[in-house]
């Protein structure tokens, strides 16, 4: 009998914990999906008035106190291949779900 009530414990706490994780799972990707418009505004900012922006920087037109990290190349850089790797590990992840 405690052989029964520590199986059916042990498997009710497997099954909250991993409803916990899927609900917030579910939430990130859906934060995720609803983000991709800004990627697409950060995208064209970039493909147009980003230059315009860096070169103003250089004559000293944006002040120096204003967070200006979008100015960098590398912080855009680094969140695209972060979103690709991600992506990537999406993919696979799923592959593994569907395969039980």
């Amino acid at each position: 009998m405690k052989n029964i009530i520590d199986r059916i414990t042990k498997m009710e706490t497997i099954l909250d914990e991993l409803t916990v994780v899927v609900e917030k799972s579910d939430k990130a990707m859906n934060e995720l999906t609803d983000s991709l418009k800004d990627l697409e505004t950060l995208k064209k900012y970039y493909e147009s008035q980003y230059m315009k922006d860096v070169m103003a920087e250089k004559r000293g037109e944006v002040p120096q106190d204003l967070k200006r990290g979008v100015l960098s190349e590398d912080a855009v850089h680094m969140l695209l291949t972060d979103l690709v790797e991600l992506s990537f590990k999406m993919e696979k992840l799923s592959n593994k779900i569907r395969g039980f």
